[in-house]
């Protein structure tokens, strides 16, 4: 173990305060201390999500500022605690921690947090795969046990998750999906398999349109009032699986009264209302699952290496850009401008 690494200085991505782009700055600042369950990884390659935003703009308020940005990355591990015995110096790893700190040209990650990359998969497409894949293999297999036949829903399709449960459900046999999407990017999600493509203004009554009997699975990444939509699209025995929150997003700063607003008007899942109308409503956190079940999640992140070497799967990127320009990274998320994963790449 050197301890000589808490004095090296690297240049990482820091959140000032909560706000709006001009709270990002590039900083040279002190590596972390290397902590004899934690190891040090040289990055190459980070990945850039909608939690990086709702930090940012203070959705988040556990998370407190100045902190280094980031919840996923991957690189080649440099040097290891001494109670770490599952990886060795130069292993190519890819990591996540849900809390951020991984936007570095080195970082000190919790070894729990790092999964080892099998000999094949490339680093794009193994940073592609903790906060998309995970996510959406648990949406729609534990969370909302997809079945054969099923007529599945996802909102924001053309995002990292919305590219990752479409994939993921086209591996289930007669599954038809449905998503929503802006019009440009109609046409190529057609060719990922999606089988309708609704634009978002009026959706609820084009959904009606493709399926009217309602849909088995319904994935929300929306949230607010979106949610009691979403219920009345449900088949009697549907399943909503709520992951995200992108109503709240809404330009460069969150506005908190709407955000507020949003909150409340959630508040509409009633127990009388989901027993009669035979559904099921759940959600998913998962940087909470993580915390509290790693073994869980390292089981699934098998599975997806083995899916993806059984080319079941294949991360679709948007763009690759350089690591100072995360902010023309965040505002692609933000107006939902991308198709696929959006990278930063380290040039070292």
């Amino acid at each position: 173990m050197n301890n000589d690494k808490q004095t090296e200085q690297v240049k990482c991505i820091v959140l000032e305060g909560y706000g709006g782009y001009d709270k990002i700055k590039i900083r040279c600042q002190p590596l972390e201390f290397l902590g004899s369950t934690s190891v040090c990884v040289k990055v190459q390659l980070c990945g850039v999500n909608f939690s990086d935003i709702y930090t940012r703009q203070g959705f988040l308020r556990q998370l407190k500022t100045p902190r280094v940005l980031g919840a996923e990355c991957y690189g080649t591990i440099e040097s290891i605690g001494n109670e770490v015995n599952n990886f060795q110096y130069g292993d190519r790893v890819v990591c996540y921690v849900w809390t951020g700190g991984l936007f570095g040209e080195k970082v000190i990650v919790p070894a729990k947090n790092c999964f080892l990359v099998p000999e094949g998969i490339s680093g794009q497409d193994a940073v592609a795969l903790p906060a998309n894949y995970l996510t959406a293999y648990l949406s729609i297999f534990t969370m909302g046990n997809i079945q054969p036949g099923d007529t599945v829903l996802i909102h924001s399709i053309a995002g990292g998750v919305g590219c990752a449960v479409t994939q993921l459900a086209k591996t289930v046999k007669d599954v038809v999906v449905v998503g929503t999407a802006s019009t440009s990017k109609h046409e190529q999600l057609k060719e990922n398999g999606v089988s309708h493509v609704l634009h978002h203004e009026n959706y609820e009554t084009l959904a009606k349109n493709v399926s009217p009997q309602g849909y088995d699975l319904i994935i929300d990444s929306i949230g607010g009032p979106n949610i009691e939509i979403s219920q009345k699209l449900l088949k009697p025995c549907g399943r909503l699986v709520i992951i995200g929150g992108s109503c709240y997003i809404n330009g460069e700063t969150l506005q908190i009264v709407r955000s507020l607003a949003m909150k409340w008007q959630t508040k509409n899942l009633v127990p009388q209302s989901m027993i009669e109308q035979n559904i099921t409503v759940s959600g998913l956190h998962l940087g909470m699952l993580f915390d509290s079940n790693p073994n869980k999640i390292h089981y699934i992140m098998e599975e997806l290496f083995k899916m993806l070497k059984n080319k079941l799967i294949k991360p679709t990127i948007h763009e690759i850009l350089p690591f100072d320009n995360v902010i023309d990274a965040q505002t692609i998320l933000a107006k939902r401008m991308n198709f696929g994963k959006v990278l930063l790449k380290l040039n070292q």
